[in-house]
């Protein structure tokens, strides 16, 4: 054999190996370290992109979405949920008050309460009449064919309350629910019927005093009005629009009211409103209460019904206090008529610019604005601008008090007035006189005429 030819074989081999090699060499050009498997790195990444697939959205993207869908459902199902929430919440509040109401009303709380009401009403009612008044008027008619004249004869009658306050048959009432009548006939809480006598009318106070001749009355009894408070309980009793034995409660709204003011009332200043010291109630007083009492939580007389606010109840009533109704009826009882003590001064209440100027400590007291000349006011040394603080050791918190303690105190008595002149304490003494007989208040109150059924006798 020639030793060429056995050598040129395996070159040949060698040959085709690498022609072999060459036309394999795209899948040997991902093997490392070839040179051949390092072409520029652009043109693979280009014939990559084209061939992968397309990627998903971002996490933003996502995020958003959620978002999305929050608000939707927060849109459209939020109230609702809310709304589920808030009436499970008030359903179960009103279940928990309910409950805690029925455990509280087992122990009976208002039963006392109510019970003491009834008490009150069973304690006043026997004493609480109804007054029927008749006034006979002759009316001159037109002259008849004949030339003569014809008088017509005609009852007008009113009709009222009033309380029975002593076992002989004294009964105090409202002076306009007497006013301008001259037949009288009371009706106890049995149904029995009296003919009644005036004995007195007193029309500075509004507070007259009838007498029946009767057995077996129960008389009420006076109560302190000094010692009301403001928010206090009362009962006012009596047969509005002839409905008797009618009972009717509230509270003590207000004290020392000038007069029950209708909304069609011209203020007046003069001495008319000196007697005047009413409580205000809300309990309701109708046409016909007139003269009925007011009691207080022991079922004693602390007021009279006198009067209301407007053509008709409104929620605000007027009641003389008992303090003047007692003074008016033991007056009236023992003499007939009212003796009253005389001071001689007209005043006021201090305001705010004048408590300043007078180094007043507070706006306590009455200030005179005028002096009688002549009266127990002038004689005693009192002048115009003093501030009245006391009357025998009697505080004075506004000035209707002042006229109040001075109408009380017996003529002739001695009083000690403690006032502030200038700034500086002062202490007078006064010799009260007596009201002079053409001292009127000019009161006038027109009773409630109306034609009205006589009562059974």
């Amino acid at each position: 054999m020639d030793p060429m030819s056995e050598t040129d074989q395996p070159t040949s081999d060698l040959g085709a190996t690498e022609q072999t090699a060459q036309s394999s060499k795209p899948s040997t050009a991902r093997v490392p370290g070839s040179d051949a498997s390092n072409p520029p790195r652009h043109s693979n990444e280009s014939h990559s992109n084209e061939s992968d697939p397309p990627r998903g959205p971002s996490w933003m993207s996502w995020i958003f979405l959620m978002m999305c869908v929050l608000f939707l459902a927060a849109w459209f199902v939020g109230p609702r949920i809310v709304e589920e929430y808030q009436f499970a919440s008030t359903k179960g509040k009103l279940r928990a008050e309910y409950e805690n109401a029925v455990t509280i009303l087992e122990g009976q709380p208002l039963k006392q309460v109510s019970l003491a009401s009834q008490l009150v009403a069973q304690k006043a009612k026997p004493s609480v009449v109804s007054i029927w008044s008749k006034k006979k008027t002759e009316n001159e008619e037109a002259a008849s064919p004949n030339g003569r004249r014809r008088r017509q004869r005609e009852n007008v009658a009113g009709y009222g309350s009033g309380v029975i306050m002593s076992e002989d048959g004294y009964i105090v009432t409202s002076a306009h629910v007497t006013s301008d009548s001259n037949e009288f006939r009371v009706v106890l809480h049995d149904r029995r019927s009296y003919s009644a006598v005036e004995i007195g009318r007193d029309e500075s106070s509004d507070i007259a005093v009838l007498k029946i001749e009767a057995r077996g009355l129960i008389p009420a009894s006076w109560g302190d009005s000094e010692k009301l408070e403001v928010g206090s309980i009362v009962w006012a009793v009596g047969s509005p629009y002839r409905y008797q034995q009618t009972v009717t409660s509230g509270i003590i709204s207000a004290k020392n009211r000038v007069r029950g003011k209708s909304p069609d009332y011209t203020w007046r200043r003069d001495r008319d409103e000196k007697a005047k010291n009413l409580l205000q109630t809300d309990a309701a007083i109708n046409e016909g209460s007139s003269g009925g009492p007011l009691v207080n939580g022991d079922g004693n007389v602390v007021g009279i019904n006198v009067s209301i606010y407007g053509e008709s109840f409104q929620g605000i009533s007027f009641a003389v206090p008992s303090s003047t109704a007692r003074f008016v009826y033991e007056h009236i009882a023992q003499r007939g008529k009212v003796v009253r003590g005389f001071l001689g001064a007209e005043p006021r209440n201090v305001r705010h610019y004048e408590a300043e100027r007078l180094g007043l400590p507070d706006l306590e007291g009455a200030m005179l604005v005028r002096v009688t000349p002549g009266s127990p006011a002038d004689l005693a040394g009192l002048q115009r601008y003093d501030v009245v603080r006391a009357w025998n050791e009697i505080p004075i918190h506004q000035y209707n008090s002042l006229y109040r303690l001075a109408e009380r105190t017996q003529p002739g008595s001695v009083v000690e007035v403690s006032l502030i002149r200038n700034g500086q304490p002062h202490v007078a003494t006064v010799t009260v006189g007596e009201t002079p007989a053409d001292y009127s208040t000019g009161l006038k109150v027109e009773v409630q005429n109306q034609a009205v059924p006589q009562p059974n006798r």
